[in-house]
């Protein structure tokens, strides 16, 4: 798209720091510069074919465009036709769906977050895992998983009541979290039970980081004080995804069975 020949008004609405075309294309070459580069969304460069011959070329397909104007993000479905074929001339169509589309992206973000404590779920965990996975495998980097859970957990849900459980799975998961690295994958799969991902950690220094949450819990003492089991195991290259989870509980199993408050590697 080589220039804009002609917009709405409704163009302005958006690009509301202009108020002509010519202003527009004083600063910017294309509307394509405000693209948010993101899967799933028309790019600037399609796999080496330009966004309107693209938008041209596959005219059956619902296409979105995600833009950021000035720091808002705007979303759009877009469509793109040939007007005048001998001057390579182009009718573009956007159509804002920002409102469709961040409330489709809540109930997606709400399918897979813990409505308690706010983390992953174990569908998010699931859809996690098989992510970390890929990228082992296509860069070779190490990858590990942790599970755990809350030792007597039933005890406190009989002798202080469930709302006093909710608060110590909301508190110790705040203490978890903020222990964490930047791109572990923190999610609750069961009533007491969680589970992390720790990309680009082996064996060993995933059971450093078990072993420095188990001491951080036992010590932390907020709402009540608790400790938790651990199991850890490391990725074997192409290990299915059922079993690596179920080598991580057998691990936490024989954490439970040999007096918990430990972490086991398996």
């Amino acid at each position: 798209m080589k220039s804009l020949l002609y917009v709405n008004k409704i163009f302005f609405k958006y690009f509301d720091k202009y108020k002509t075309l010519k202003e527009f294309l004083a600063e910017n070459e294309c509307i394509c510069d405000f693209f948010v580069e993101e899967d799933g969304y028309i790019k600037k460069d399609m796999d080496g074919v330009k966004w309107v011959d693209y938008l041209v070329k596959n005219k059956s397909k619902v296409h979105k465009i995600k833009v950021d104007i000035f720091g808002k993000i705007y979303y759009f479905s877009a469509s793109a036709s040939k007007v005048f074929k001998e001057k390579n001339h182009h009718s573009i169509v956007l159509t804002d769906i920002t409102e469709q589309e961040n409330y489709k992206k809540e109930l997606e973000h709400l399918s897979v977050t813990d409505s308690l404590t706010g983390i992953g779920n174990r569908r998010y965990f699931h859809q996690k895992i098989e992510e970390e996975i890929q990228r082992a495998k296509r860069y070779k980097h190490s990858l590990s998983l942790v599970m755990f859970d809350i030792d007597f957990f039933k005890q406190v849900n009989d002798k202080h009541g469930h709302s006093v459980g909710d608060e110590v799975l909301i508190e110790y998961t705040r203490l978890i979290n903020s222990l964490l690295r930047e791109g572990d994958v923190f999610s609750r799969i069961g009533g007491e039970e969680f589970i992390i991902i720790l990309p680009h950690a082996g064996r060993d220094e995933a059971q450093k980081i078990a072993e420095k949450l188990r001491a951080k819990i036992e010590l932390f003492q907020k709402i009540l004080p608790i400790t938790m089991s651990f199991g850890v195991v490391e990725y074997i290259v192409g290990e299915e995804i059922e079993f690596i989870f179920k080598r991580v509980d057998d691990a936490l199993y024989k954490a439970k069975e040999s007096g918990r408050n430990i972490v086991v590697v398996g």
